[in-house]
């Protein structure tokens, strides 16, 4: 990944109708998609100073500034501090270089409190207004590069999957399972496992964010499995649901029919200029039909990229409309206590005209495994 200095210009831009001086970034997807480096979030403190105007700078750790000159391809002022001094004079450094800053823009949900005390003792007269939205809208509409990373991700997770499938037994335990297929997202090329991986089976699969456990998969069961990982720093996300060592019965088959329906009209409905309300209620609305009302429900997809979840939410009530570039899932499900759950999910993005999906793995309904 390179960092871009076109998107530089637009955050300048973005602060400027924000009426801000500047947006404060910590280690994080928006460090990562501003600089084209990945820098580690430790317990010594790295800030990127964005301003309006003028040159960015950098408060690092000094055993981080040959990475930042050799990895980041922006000109920016670094002022590296140590063990020793602390952080407190590179900071004092910084304030020099950046001079006085009315509003400073930083992102909640990344921004650590020590990072925001150190930014109040330096600018006790700044305003610290929210900016995660900011950045976000920058990194809403994925690049061509971006959708190719996205893409090679799903089809180095497709092929894991495939090959796990070839391992399941009755008998395997979820632990196991999950295990396995963390080693072949790795083997496969995979530069990290985005989450998890959820591997679950039998009642266990009605819990959508469950745990694996040391549980031995049964005859009949179904197993779901969700999980990604990322190239070059961009996840994929996908869920498929099995039945393990024997044909579903009706009910295994009428849940996952209605949940496949529910995929494949969700995504139908994807298309410029809909909104994440109008995509989440395709998926959904036959989900609320009486045969259905004890299972429970989610909303229907997240945002994908740097994050493995970020905007848009594709839920009900949600009314932003979706452009070219857009990356999100299309995940319905259908989840009972005591019985399991069915989830079937696909990464797509917005075209110009319509939508494609990234992940292209059946979504038919497929026995795995054979009794011990």
């Amino acid at each position: 990944m390179t960092a871009q200095p076109a998107r530089l210009d637009r955050i300048r831009a973005l602060l400027a109708e924000h009426d801000s001086n500047a947006l404060a970034l910590t280690p994080g997807p928006s460090l990562t998609y501003l600089t084209g480096h990945a820098f580690p979030q430790g317990d010594r403190l790295t800030v990127l100073f964005v301003p309006r105007e003028g040159r960015p700078v950098a408060v690092v750790p000094n055993f981080e500034e040959a990475n930042w000159r050799e990895f980041v391809h922006l000109d920016v002022a670094l002022f590296g501090w140590d063990d020793t001094t602390g952080p407190a004079p590179a900071f004092e450094k910084a304030v020099a270089a950046l001079g006085e800053l009315d509003t400073i823009a930083v992102e909640p949900l990344v921004l650590r409190a020590a990072e925001l005390w150190r930014i109040e003792q330096s600018f006790p007269h700044a305003r610290i207004a929210p900016g995660g939205g900011l950045i976000q809208a920058l990194r809403l509409a994925k690049s061509e590069d971006e959708l190719a990373a996205i893409r090679e991700a799903a089809r180095i997770a497709e092929s894991a999957l495939e090959k796990l499938l070839s391992l399941v037994r009755v008998g395997v335990t979820e632990r196991e399972l999950a295990a396995k297929l963390s080693a072949f997202l790795f083997e496969g090329g995979g530069e990290s496992i985005s989450f998890g991986p959820i591997v679950l089976s039998g009642p266990n699969s009605a819990l959508p964010h469950g745990v694996p456990a040391p549980r031995p998969v049964g005859v009949g069961e179904i197993l779901l499995i969700d999980f990604g990982t990322s190239v070059r720093g961009y996840h994929c996300d996908i869920t498929r649901t099995f039945v393990v060592g024997a044909e579903p019965d009706a009910r295994t088959r009428e849940v996952y029919e209605a949940v496949r329906l529910g995929n494949e009209r969700g995504k139908a409905a994807a298309k410029p200029g809909a909104t994440a309300h109008e995509v989440h209620h395709a998926a959904q609305d036959h989900l609320h039909k009486p045969a259905f009302h004890e299972f429970l429900k989610h909303r229907t997809g997240h945002g994908l990229g740097l994050d493995i979840h970020e905007p848009p939410s594709i839920m009900d009530g949600n009314h932003e409309r979706l452009a070219p570039g857009t990356v999100f899932t299309v995940e319905p499900g259908l989840y009972l206590e005591g019985w399991g759950g069915v989830r079937i999910e696909d990464d797509v993005v917005i075209t110009q005209s319509s939508h494609e999906s990234l992940t292209l793995f059946s979504r038919d309904l497929r026995v795995v495994g054979r009794p011990l």
